[in-house]
């Protein structure tokens, strides 16, 4: 079966370049705006599941209830919404809320991009864990866990291609485990595709393609 994770629209903390996490602000007008025109396009992914899936932050329950909004606007059936709290992305503890240029600096003492050339996303957010004075933070094992059971849920759910609103961390860890070679943009764009192909009902994920417009599907 193939999943169509959709990153969410642009929120106020993408606007000020904040780590988000489980911090929850809503959408910009341009968010609001995006995910209507995206909605519009849906249609182009062909026959595909009647439900959407998201992460239950606010701003993925904003991106869906636009995303039916345009699809409902181009002729479409609106989709039924489902949360689940193991879409969410990670969460960051006291990192939570904090400039992400600041955080980084913190982790490697360099930007985002040059600090995913020396590590991993996993280790990456293994390193946020170990800064975090609070010890709330989750350590990658422990967001993999949360997210494979989610996938794996909807995997036992759903018989056609699906959508799964969800977040750029997460995207930028499956892309940089299961298919680093395809990750030459760090964090996927508000709004983007990522069509991943499982090819059972485990969490044994295989990347067909990152970070594209509805629009150029194929």
């Amino acid at each position: 079966m193939d999943i169509y994770f959709v990153r969410h629209g642009e929120t106020y903390f993408n606007y000020l370049g904040k780590m988000q996490g489980w911090s929850d602000t809503p959408l910009t007008k341009s968010g609001h705006e995006e995910a209507y025109q995206m909605g519009r396009t849906l249609g182009n992914l062909g026959d595909i599941s009647n439900t959407i899936y998201c992460s239950d932050m606010n701003r993925s329950i904003q991106t869906v209830t636009e995303l039916n909004n345009g699809f409902k606007a181009a002729g479409g059936k609106i989709f039924k919404m489902v949360t689940m709290p193991e879409l969410r992305e990670q969460f960051y503890g006291s990192f939570e809320g904090q400039s992400k240029k600041e955080t980084y600096a913190k982790i490697s003492g360099k930007s985002v991009e040059a600090t995913l050339q020396e590590m991993n996303a996993n280790e990456m957010q293994d390193k946020i864990a170990k800064l975090d004075s609070t010890h709330l933070a989750e350590t990658s094992k422990a967001f993999w866990t949360r997210f494979a059971s989610g996938i794996e849920k909807i995997l036992q759910t759903e018989t056609k291609p699906v959508i799964v609103v969800t977040h750029s961390a997460i995207l930028t860890a499956l892309v940089d485990t299961y298919a680093h070679e395809m990750l030459d943009q760090i964090e996927p764009n508000n709004l983007s595709l990522t069509k991943v192909h499982f090819e059972s009902k485990k969490f044994e994920p295989r990347i067909v393609y990152y970070n594209i417009k509805v629009e150029q599907n194929i």
